[in-house]
């Protein structure tokens, strides 16, 4: 068998985002376009975990760890790790959405189309080689993301949503090639690997030439462009909009999923290609990282709709990940792996709530969530555990993972550059100012009674994710945080090899 069937969960989403316009024309059955979409990522998945534990058996390359395809994908621990992650998270929505959408909802051919086009992006951005690739995978990613946030057209507030997502993505995507062509100006190639031979050979002296100033200018012109997939101040605007007014589905592919390719983006150009040259830099990521977590956890304590909350949380959770690009060791971006990880399933798990409470009719302020524990102790108890991982309260999946962060991260500040630590004291005073804010919702859930008496039935399918989610971190993550961070570190070195 060939080394390119590691290319084949990628191409049964080509093939499915061929096969739902085709259906839409045979059939105007709704239901059959989730069928296809569901159908599509649970193969997609089986074939990443298939491939995971068993490379070899699908590749004459035996005992290889790295396989590049066509020239422009990589396939490492890395990659796979990432790409099993959006999968799971685009097949949470589509379920989801399911149930979400009304049966008569038009346009949903549409709307699962662009759902797998996304999950396409983001996998070619999880495998790229070069900026091309990359720069293409955001792109088609971002441009289905645009218009899921406004799918709903009668809606005030998501055709809003959409409109700002567009142009202030369109804005930073202008910013990222801008950078990019001052690199390759630079460089003379678009490959990662050939910029890092340059700026090493740069570094060393083995090239002539100052070139301080243009790599400092592309530098920022690529950390603002990136700046606005993953909202970190102050680039952050966006997200409070765009989270509050998509469909809640779509904003949990947004905080999930974007998100995190968003930070796959940022490591493979910063902690690989970048590396060398480091010193123009690191010092403006950890001012950027220090503003996110601290203006996020800030605007959150005043919000009153749950979207908007957590849409601050999630820029002060992106302030958290990046302190940890500066510190540039194994340990500290090891950690930075696996809360990237964790965090998509605490927020991914957080909107699900939030998706099965604004179905159930209850809304989205922080008001609705009064009395939900009488309601349905099981959304109740997920909404809960979300929280408080969120916070890194022990002994849930969030604790762990930010432990590994901030350790890691604070031992890369004892070896090396002492203003590392601040950025350390900085994540753990502002974990303890957003427990402020979670503990509000956990409160509304527990201390009060419900606005009204009416009888309230949530799906079926909001009920099992809150379980699996419950499963995941407060049992699975935690039991097994050593295989966990294991795999994060063999995810570092191959990204950083």
């Amino acid at each position: 068998m060939n080394s390119s069937l590691l290319f084949l969960p990628e191409l049964l989403l080509v093939a499915s985002i061929m096969a739902i316009p085709a259906l839409y024309i045979a059939t105007e059955n709704n239901k059959s376009y989730s069928i296809c979409a569901n159908i599509t990522l649970s193969l997609s998945l089986l074939l990443l975990v298939l491939f995971w534990f068993f490379p070899d058996e699908v590749s004459f390359e035996k005992n290889s760890s790295v396989y590049i395809l066509y020239s422009h994908f990589k396939l490492d621990t890395f990659s796979q790790l990432f790409k099993i992650i959006f999968v799971l998270t685009a097949l949470t929505v589509s379920v989801l959405s399911g149930s979400y959408f009304k049966e008569d909802e038009p346009h949903q051919a549409e709307y699962y189309t662009l759902l797998l086009s996304s999950t396409l992006g983001m996998m070619l951005v999880a495998s790229a080689t070069d900026f091309l690739t990359l720069f293409l995978g955001i792109e088609i990613s971002a441009f289905s993301s645009y218009a899921m946030v406004a799918f709903r057209k009668q809606d005030d507030k998501s055709t809003e949503a959409g409109a700002k997502y567009f142009l202030i993505g369109a804005f930073s995507s202008a910013l990222t090639l801008y950078g990019i062509s001052l690199l390759y100006a630079l460089t003379g190639s678009i490959t990662f690997e050939g910029m890092r031979s340059f700026f090493t050979g740069l570094n060393n002296e083995v090239v002539s030439g100052n070139f301080d100033e243009v790599i400092f200018i592309s530098s920022l012109f690529i950390l603002a462009g990136l700046g606005f997939k993953i909202a970190v101040v102050p680039f952050h605007a966006w997200a409070p909009d765009v989270y509050q007014g998509a469909p809640t589905p779509v904003t949990t592919l947004l905080a999930a999923g974007s998100k995190a390719m968003g930070f796959v983006a940022l490591f493979r150009v910063f902690l690989f290609t970048m590396e060398a040259v480091s010193d123009e830099w690191r010092l403006i990521l950890g001012i950027v990282a220090l503003a996110s977590m601290t203006i996020g956890n800030l605007a959150a304590i005043s919000q009153n709709d749950i979207g908007r909350m957590l849409a601050y949380s999630s820029i002060a959770q992106a302030g958290y990940i990046l302190i940890a690009v500066p510190a540039l060791t194994d340990d500290a971006v090891s950690g930075a792996i696996a809360h990237t990880l964790v965090h998509a399933f605490m927020k991914g798990g957080a909107f699900v709530i939030v998706a099965g409470v604004g179905a159930a009719g209850l809304g989205y302020s922080l008001d609705s969530y009064k009395g939900l524990a009488e309601r349905s102790q099981l959304l109740a108890l997920s909404m809960t555990v979300c929280l408080l991982s969120l916070v890194g309260i022990p002994p849930f999946a969030g604790f762990i993972s930010k432990f590994l962060l901030f350790y890691g991260t604070l031992q890369a500040g004892l070896s090396g550059d002492t203003w590392i630590i601040a950025l350390v004291v900085a994540g753990v005073l502002n974990s303890a100012l957003s427990l402020y804010y979670y503990l509000k919702v956990i409160r509304f859930m527990y201390l009060y009674d419900a606005v009204d008496s009416k009888d309230i039935e949530f799906s079926n399918v909001v009920r099992y994710i809150s379980f699996l989610t419950v499963l995941f971190l407060a049992v699975i993550l935690p039991l097994f945080w050593q295989s966990l961070f294991e795999i994060c570190k063999e995810a570092t070195i191959a990204l950083m090899a």
